[in-house]
């Protein structure tokens, strides 16, 4: 068997091509460089958006203290890159609030995947809230079965 070659091919402009990709959960930079090299058609932006469903730093330790829940609805056409197209709500609510809001089956799925995107009418029933109201993730939230960002 051939051995495989790890290299990156080179951008011929612009070398190893790096950029900084962003977490799917949140949104936010990753303490990470991605080298595109030739597998980017062009000039590779400073953030490139997720690149794969590995949560951040931050989200993994919110994943072992709740499921976080995203909103989101059907993307605007000026963002049709954006699916699912999120509106801004995200909280962190303790695993045993995902029994009471959802079925067996999807509360079995949603516990093993950590997190789950809500229609803004599903969030909305749920009364779940949209303001900044996010501890660290290091913080303590007490006795409060939901944390929010955003």
């Amino acid at each position: 068997m051939a051995k495989r070659e790890k290299s990156i091919r080179l951008h011929p402009k612009y070398g190893l091509n790096p950029t900084i990709p962003t977490c799917f959960f949140c949104g936010k930079e990753k303490n990470e460089i991605v080298l595109l090299g030739a597998a980017y058609d062009g000039e590779a932006p400073k953030h490139i958006g997720a690149m794969d469903k590995t949560p951040c730093e931050e989200c993994k330790k919110w994943m072992e203290r709740g499921v976080i829940l995203i909103s989101v609805r059907n993307h605007p056409p000026e963002h049709e890159q954006d699916n699912p197209y999120r509106t801004g709500g995200w909280v962190v609510v303790k695993d045993e609030a995902i029994p009471k809001m959802f079925c067996e089956k999807e509360a079995q799925d949603i516990l093993t995947k950590r997190a789950v995107f809500l229609e803004d009418a599903v969030w909305d029933q749920f009364g779940l809230p949209r303001e900044d109201i996010q501890p660290k993730p290091e913080e303590e939230v007490g006795d409060e079965s939901v944390a929010a960002r955003r």
